[in-house]
């Protein structure tokens, strides 16, 4: 998913009765494989610290989106004092 994920999140949250029609299909075209495999313990009772972790691209960093935000801020309020009028 990683990038992705927004754009889902974001249909999710404006849009969800289209979500509920099309993550159906979207889900088993591209995110579901009919390949078998083999039986194993899975995650649960032999999980894998290397491959799990915090952050790993879903969400953005939340100290990034903090900066971003308060940019924005500053950025926005000196153009509304350099309005003339």
């Amino acid at each position: 998913m990683g990038r992705l994920n927004a754009v889902m999140r974001f249909g999710f949250t404006v849009l969800p009765g289209v979500y509920d029609l099309l993550v159906g299909p979207l889900m088993r075209r591209a995110g579901l494989c009919d390949r078998p495999v083999a039986p194993h313990d899975g995650i649960v009772f032999t999980p894998n610290p290397a491959g799990e972790s915090v952050r790993g691209g879903w969400l953005p960093d939340l100290s990034q989106v903090v900066r971003s935000v308060g940019g924005m801020g500053a950025t926005v309020g000196s153009a509304v004092r350099r309005r003339p009028g």
